[in-house]
């Protein structure tokens, strides 16, 4: 007897999900139609299945922003950003709603051309030539073994995939070190920060809405924080943000 492959709980939610767009329409339709709640929920249950789509976690964004949502909208710009870096409304709303939350998208000091520079690819892009340019260098270096010269057209392609294998490795390993390991954003209106994981622990001071911070550590339901603006770092319940991990 054939048995039916069972469905995935993501599965089984888009199939919920377009049920209940035949009766109510689309999320982009629900979006044209101010029913920012709806949208959400469609556009959510569709980065769900896809979350490696850059214009779902945008559109996600949009839904959540214009829902009042900002921290949750930022963490969805920022998940679009790390997709793709290069797209100018994904890098316009991003930067437009860190500014709701007393945020620059480019640090203060730092010129907007060499911000763009550095985040002209994403993450994954960085690491794809990485490897490839490695791969290249290593291929070419045995071929050259291989006729005991590193003379003629070889010598100088594996020259020119050394120095792709150098460029790409170092801007990947200048990401790594200045930008932090593990990111989040804050989402209650205003988030305590205590001086320790506890509610015993004073209230060292308030981060708002919308503020992305590091993850430092964690202790049961509390995160040890970092926010990079004020230098301060403390102590926060984990439900207060949403952590956005590798895209």
């Amino acid at each position: 007897m054939t048995r039916t492959p069972a469905l995935s709980a993501a599965g089984l939610s888009l199939l919920f999900w377009a049920a209940v767009c035949s009766a109510q329409g689309t999320p982009a339709e629900l979006y044209a139609a101010a029913d920012y709640s709806g949208a959400v929920a469609g556009y959510a249950a569709l980065v769900a299945d896809q979350p490696r789509s850059a214009s779902l976690h945008y559109n996600l964004g949009n839904s959540l922003f214009k829902d009042g949502q900002l921290g949750r909208a930022i963490a969805e710009y920022q998940r679009a950003f790390d997709l793709r870096p290069r797209d100018r409304d994904i890098r316009h709303n991003l930067g437009f709603a860190l500014k709701r939350a007393g945020e620059d998208l480019v640090p203060p000091g730092v010129p907007p051309f060499l911000h763009y520079l550095f985040h002209l690819l994403s993450g994954r892009e960085l690491a794809g030539l990485h490897w490839l340019a490695c791969w290249a260098t290593l291929i070419l270096a045995s071929a050259a073994l291989l006729r005991r010269s590193a003379a003629g057209a070889i010598g100088w392609w594996g020259a020119g995939a050394l120095a792709a294998w150098l460029f790409f490795g170092g801007w990947w390993g200048a990401r790594a070190a200045l930008e932090p390991s593990e990111r989040a954003v804050v989402i209650k209106a205003t988030a305590e920060i205590r001086s320790g994981p506890g509610d015993g622990f004073s209230v060292a001071f308030t981060a708002p809405e919308g503020r992305r911070v590091s993850v430092l550590s964690e202790n049961g339901r509390w995160l040890e924080i970092g926010l990079d603006l004020e230098g301060a770092k403390g102590w926060v319940l984990a439900d207060s943000v949403e952590r956005v991990g590798e895209p």
